[in-house]
Parts: structure tokens; C-alpha cells; sequence
């Protein structure tokens, strides 16, 4: 009975990914077209059944844990992180019934209960600090901002994951290098692999108007980024010829008129990322130092200066919105891929394209994007009572997430719903392909890892040297102050 339950639910789960795609298809107009996404759409449906995707096995022991109920711990600032965790029941949402069945795939393989998922409030994770802090473990993982994690780990909190049997980091659904780049002396405190929708849609990318491009730009941007010629020096060249006073009243203001560039003072660090200049780097000892006071470093912030400060048609703030970009007036918008599969974009009346920030010149082996870009880092407490359970139904998650969510998000909301052309699908796979994070995102407090973000992004200053004149001492305590904490944990 238990067999055909399931058998049935998947069945179900099947027909509403054929619904979602007929009702994609019939918002589209012209027979041609139309013939053209459904080859498209068929193909998409029939990868996510690819037995390197579904048939993969995760190597876990058969479990029975007796209705258990599995804890898991996120923020609250966006529904995503919830709603990308656990699901209610299914909705119709390709994305959100993805979730709900690999939840219930994990219940019936392992008589568990996936408890609702529990939220902070906002970033502040001080409730579960204490609660551990009290001995109470009121969660199996933890899954905050990821800058809040790193201080959970600081406090000798959650527990070094290579400790538990069951998981294995080498399998696909893990992001290898970025748990290695967070990793020390060998341990890693915190994981990032596919458990839930953000860890594939929160990564930064550059939105550019179809219409706008086409019209007033010479160069196709898609051939720009597949022959490695997409750089910052050509994105500001392109920027810096762009834009218009529409009303002509002779004075540039954001709700009125033409602009090349916009985007959130909070997306600017993401561009040292994505130009390869790391924040800290492991020395011989094994221990991460600051590696950021470089010739490159000053180029790219000068750099960035030029593009989004000194040019009248760029705007970057805090309060920065994408009304500007969907009300057809501006040529680039930095965004992450998230809304790309919500209702954010769904209005717009142009098309849109999707590409990778630029690399820092052409001798840049690749495209690099920020892996964490303020996304979901997983942590488990170091009381956990049943640390075996907990690794099993982890690894299961991924593996599981990998097989369900991944293709309904990756293959289905992202390259057919959200990327509305076969271009921007490929530039996904790129995008992708070449995340990253640093040490210093978790350990440094929004020290220098986020030097664009503070000093180009809000002070609008091209004064690097100043910049880190003043703050060196402080990353430099911190990172140090960290690597003793590690010490100790590790002794």
C-alpha cells in the first residue's frame, strides 16, 4: 500500500509538470514558436529522467526512525529560504511541489516527518545560539546567512562534518570547492549542496534589455561572453556609451530617464568575484591571509568606479529597485537568479537576457560567480543527539534534492520559464559551472571580502588604498582571532 501511495504521488507530481508546460506553451504566440518550445520543453522534461540525474544512488543504509521529526532552521527576511526547505503540500508550483516531493520521498524511505521548517527573526540568529548555548538542540541542521553561520562556528557550536559517516562530499549534489574553500586544517564546519531551491538560484547575474541591446549596441553579448571577451574593460566601454536623457530636461534622474547600469550597492562585491581577486588565500601553515592589496585589486576598483560611479547614466544605491530595468529603461540590471523563476519578470513587457559578470581580461580562465551570493550555508549542532541520523537524512536531502529539485528548478523554472531564450539557458550552465566563495565571506564581519560594496557601492570613492589602509588591522585581527578559535576546536 505504502508502494502504490507513492507510486501514485509521483505519477501526480509528473502531470503537473506536463501542466505547467502546456500553460507555458499557450502564453506563447505563433505556431512556429510554439513548435519550436515544445521541442524544447519535451526535451527538458525527458533530462530530468536522465539516469545520471534520477538513478544516481546515494550509498545510504536502509533506516527506520520511527516517525521522527526532522528539524531544519532558516532565516525569515525572504519566504524563498522556507519555501525552497519544506512545502506544506503541493501547489501546482513546479518548484514548490519539487520540494514537497523530495520531502516526501525522504519520509517514506526513512519513516521520518520533515517538520516545518523553523525561522529566526531576520538574520539574527542569537535564538538558536542561546538555545544551544543551553544545551537544547531545537534544530537537526542549521541553515542562516551564511555570514551568520561563521559566527555559530566561531562559538564552537556546530561540529566539523567530515565527522559524520554518511556524508560524502565528492558526490555531485555537494559543491566541492566551495565546502573546501570554507573548509581549515581539514575541517569543514559547513556544507552547500543541493537541500534546497536556493542553492541553485541565489548566484549573481547580469540582466540586459533584448530590445535596448539590439538597438543601440553593436556588439551581441552572448558571443562577447562564449569567445572570453566579455571583461570589465568591455563592459564599461559599453556602459559608458549608453544612456539617455529622455525628457530632455537636462538633468539625469533614475525615474525618468535612459540608464546603462543599475543595481544594489549590495551586488558590487560580488564583481571582485567574478574578476578572480580572492580576499584571503591559505599560506604554507594552512592558515588563510589577506591576499587583496594587489595592483589588480586597485585596477578593479577603479575600475568599477568608472562604470557605476563616474558615469552619469549608472545608478547603484542601497535602495535600488528593478523598476527602472523592467519599465524598459535600462540596458544592464544585476540581479541574482531567484526572481528569474517567480513573477518578478513575468510582466515585462521586453525580453530579457541573461549573462555572467564580466572576467577581469581575456587571460581569465573563466567566468566565476559568487557560490554563496547570500544563499543557504548548512551547519549541524555540534549536541546533536544522533549524529548518524542526522548524516544520513543530510546526504539524503542533497541526493534526493539533486534528483528532484535541481531539474524541476534548473531544467524547468530556470531555462524554459525564466531564461527566455536557448542563449541565456547556456549562459546558466556557465554561470554555474564556475562558483566560488572565500574564507573570508564567513569570518572577516563584512570586513574587506564586501571592499566594493562599501567603498564603491556606498561611499562612491575609487580610494583603495586608503580603504584598506584602514581596515587591514582589523580583517587581519579577525582572521587571526579565527584561526585560533579553529585551533582550539581542533586541539
Amino acid at each position: 500500500m505504502k508502494i502504490g501511495t507513492k507510486k501514485l504521488s509521483l505519477l501526480l507530481f509528473a502531470a503537473i509538470l506536463l501542466s505547467v508546460i502546456v500553460l507555458s506553451l499557450s502564453a506563447c504566440g505563433g505556431s512556429d514558436s510554439a513548435a519550436e518550445v515544445t521541442t524544447a520543453d519535451t526535451a527538458a522534461v525527458e533530462s530530468s529522467d536522465d539516469p545520471a540525474d534520477t538513478e544516481l544512488k546515494d550509498n545510504l543504509p536502509e533506516k527506520d526512525y520511527n516517525g521522527y521529526a526532522f528539524k531544519t532552521y532558516c532565516r525569515s527576511c525572504c519566504p524563498s529560504h522556507k519555501n525552497g526547505l519544506w512545502q506544506e503540500s503541493e501547489t501546482g508550483d513546479v518548484v514548490d511541489d519539487s520540494v514537497y516531493r523530495r520531502n516526501v520521498t525522504l519520509e517514506e524511505r526513512f519513516n521520518i516527518v520533515m517538520a516545518e521548517t523553523m525561522l529566526s527573526e531576520g538574520e539574527d540568529v542569537s535564538a538558536l545560539a542561546n538555545s544551544l548555548l543551553a544545551g537544547d538542540c531545537i534544530t537537526d541542521i542549521a541553515i542562516p546567512h551564511f555570514r551568520f553561520l561563521g559566527d555559530l562556528v566561531l562559538q564552537g557550536l556546530m561540529v566539523d562534518l567530515n565527522e559524520l559517516e554518511y556524508l560524502d562530499f565528492d558526490r555531485p549534489w555537494w559543491n566541492k570547492k566551495l565546502i573546501d574553500n570554507y573548509s581549515i586544517f581539514g575541517k569543514s564546519y559547513t556544507c552547500y549542496g543541493t537541500v534546497d531551491v536556493d542553492n541553485i538560484t541565489d548566484v549573481a547575474i547580469i540582466l540586459f534589455n533584448k530590445r535596448l541591446a539590439e538597438n543601440y549596441c553593436t556588439d551581441n553579448f552572448y558571443d562577447l561572453v562564449l569567445d572570453g571577451s566579455w571583461t570589465i574593460d568591455k563592459m564599461n566601454q559599453i556602459v559608458n556609451t549608453f544612456g539617455e536623457d529622455l525628457n530632455g530636461d537636462g538633468a539625469v534622474k533614475f525615474e525618468d530617464d535612459l540608464f546603462a547600469f543599475t543595481a544594489n550597492a549590495g551586488f558590487m562585491f560580488q564583481f571582485q568575484v567574478a574578476m578572480d581577486q580572492p580576499t584571503t588565500a591559505i599560506n604554507d601553515a594552512g592558515e588563510p591571509e589577506l591576499c587583496i592589496n594587489t595592483e589588480r585589486m586597485v585596477n578593479i576598483v577603479n575600475k568599477m568606479y568608472d562604470m557605476v560611479v563616474a558615469y552619469e547614466y549608472s545608478e547603484v544605491s542601497n535602495d535600488i529597485s528593478n523598476a527602472a530595468f523592467i519599465a524598459g529603461r535600462s540596458l544592464f540590471y544585476v540581479d541574482k537568479l531567484s526572481p528569474c523563476i517567480t513573477e518578478t519578470f513575468r510582466d515585462m513587457t521586453d525580453d530579457y537576457g541573461i549573462i555572467p559578470l564580466p572576467k577581469y581580461d581575456e587571460d581569465q580562465d573563466e567566468y566565476l560567480s559568487h557560490a554563496s551570493a547570500h544563499s543557504n550555508l548548512i551547519g549541524v549542532p555540534m549536541i546533536n543527539p544522533d549524529f548518524e541520523r542526522v548524516g544520513i537524512i543530510l546526504e539524503a536531502m542533497a541526493s534526493e534534492g539533486y534528483k528532484t529539485i535541481r531539474p524541476a528548478v534548473y531544467d524547468i523554472a530556470l531555462k524554459q520559464k525564466g531564461a527566455r531564450d536557448n542563449d541565456s539557458a547556456a549562459m546558466i550552465d556557465i554561470i554555474m559551472a564556475g562558483r566560488t566563495g572565500d574564507f573570508a565571506d564567513l569570518y572577516d564581519e563584512w570586513g574587506l571580502v564586501y571592499t566594493l560594496d562599501h567603498l564603491v557601492g556606498r561611499q562612491q570613492k575609487n580610494t583603495f588604498a586608503s580603504f584598506y589602509a584602514s581596515n587591514e588591522a582589523a580583517s587581519v585581527k579577525r582572521l587571526k582571532n579565527a584561526v585560533e578559535l579553529f585551533k582550539g576546536i581542533t586541539e
